[in-house]
């Protein structure tokens, strides 16, 4: 009986120095409940109550604020007042068939629509860069830096790459100006940051990636897209000549049109590369104009063709790398060379062409008079013509008559040719019409 007792005395002291023992170390009361003790509740509270410790200076918001800062000074509004438009008084007046027995408009009232949009200075004596539809059809253009607004002139602009140049005279005033950076280096996942001035709301500054590099088979405002930069930084109507910036704070794009089935930002926009951007402005600012060498054809990838339509227009071509000529221009260098519809274009200057971008691609990097080996093959044989290129004609595929074909809805001619009309839902960044703009 005294050794039971024994042991069951050590057992009662063992469990209790156990359960004081947990106590001690996790807070943990023999019942199974959490305790604080008076010196970790301090700690909570003082750590809670501390103030907090600046933003270190290397981290990724910081960044991106610093890049901001870097180019937003150079980011501009631009605001336009567009030439007048004429209406008629009477709404019957808009019909032709009434005007006809009653006459034209008397006093037709005429409005003039205002817009608003966005530049990048590119020059500290008052040089900037903005879109071709920013400032097209206006009769006045102003510019606000800062607090400041300046009166603008248009230098030249460039339908093909959306593409304008606007001077302002910054009498006497130091300009902010933009680092224009290199659009080459850019890879998909980079940071991008849209700077520009949608709605008209005042200067505003985007985050996102760059999503894509080199989109091409999009149209907006009856101009194809050439290659351009995609973005989810939010873009809307009024960025259009903004910047598109690198996480160092350098331009890499010129913001120019989004895509949407409203209208508004859905988290797909474009910018131009800044490399093609600066060539274009670099020319219309030397010659006030831009002159492109065309070749005349409009073409398609051999790739889009089925075998059964290969046979049927008697293309004998083994692979589907090629471009298919499928208009010739009346008067255009095709034309004078030879070129046919359904010739199917294999190398130019022993360059292989692998899709109807490559022909655009290769010609537009020539110059006027430059003279060009083409690789064709018709009916099954291998042909090499030479084409000297001429400039191409400022209406260049704008209602061309077309050969050898009735259909409307091709593939646009080369070497940045006007397309046909925009697919839904791909819009420029456009002016806005009826928002206040400033007297000038």
């Amino acid at each position: 009986m005294k050794r039971i007792s024994s042991y069951l005395l050590v057992f009662v002291l063992g469990f209790t120095f156990s359960a004081f023992g947990i106590h001690a170390l996790y807070g943990v009361a023999p019942n199974g409940q959490t305790t604080d003790s008076a010196a970790s509740k301090q700690a909570v509270l003082a750590a809670l109550d501390a103030t907090p410790r600046p933003m270190p200076r290397a981290d990724q918001a910081s960044v991106v604020a610093d890049a901001a800062a870097k180019v937003q000074p150079a980011v501009v509004t631009v605001h336009t007042i567009g030439v007048p438009i004429r209406q008629p008084s009477d709404p019957f007046m808009g019909d032709p068939m009434f005007r006809q027995y009653f006459g034209g408009p008397q006093n037709a009232p005429s409005i003039r629509p205002h817009g608003a949009g966005s530049g990048v200075i590119i020059s500290a004596d008052g040089y900037i860069l903005t879109n071709y539809h920013v400032v097209k059809d206006t009769a006045k253009v102003a510019v606000t830096v800062g607090e400041k607004t300046y009166q603008a002139r248009v230098i030249g602009s460039d339908t093909v790459t959306d593409i304008a140049v606007i001077k302002i005279d910054p009498q006497g005033a130091t300009l902010p100006v933009a680092q224009l950076g290199n659009s080459d280096d850019l890879r998909i996942g980079d940071w991008a940051i849209a700077v520009g001035n949608p709605l008209d709301i005042g200067t505003t500054v985007t985050l996102g990636i760059v999503s894509a590099l080199n989109r091409t088979g999009m149209a907006a405002a009856g101009h194809n897209l050439n290659p351009v930069i995609q973005t989810d930084a939010a873009i809307n109507p009024g960025n259009s000549g903004g910047a598109l910036a690198n996480i160092s704070g350098q331009v890499v794009g010129i913001n120019e049109a989004i895509y949407s089935p409203t209208g508004s930002y859905v988290g797909i926009g474009f910018a131009i590369p800044i490399n093609a951007a600066r060539k274009i402005a670099a020319d219309l600012i030397r010659y006030g104009k831009i002159t492109r060498p065309y070749l005349g054809v409009a073409d398609t990838d051999l790739s889009q063709f089925t075998p059964e339509a290969l046979r049927q227009v008697g293309i004998n071509v083994p692979g589907n790398k090629g471009a298919v000529i499928t208009q010739v221009y009346p008067g255009s260098p095709a034309e004078d060379a030879g070129l046919k519809t359904y010739d199917v274009i294999l190398e130019i200057n022993r360059q292989p062409v692998k899709d109807a971008q490559a022909v655009n691609q290769i010609i537009e990097k020539l110059k006027v008079g430059d003279t060009v080996a083409i690789m064709v093959s018709r009916n099954g044989h291998q042909t090499l013509i030479s084409a000297t290129l001429k400039a191409r004609p400022t209406d260049f595929g704008e209602n061309t008559p077309r050969q050898d074909q009735d259909d409307d809805s091709g593939p646009g001619p080369d070497a940045g040719a006007a397309p046909p009309d925009p697919g839904a839902g791909v819009r420029e960044s456009p002016k806005m019409h009826g928002l206040p703009a400033p007297d000038f």
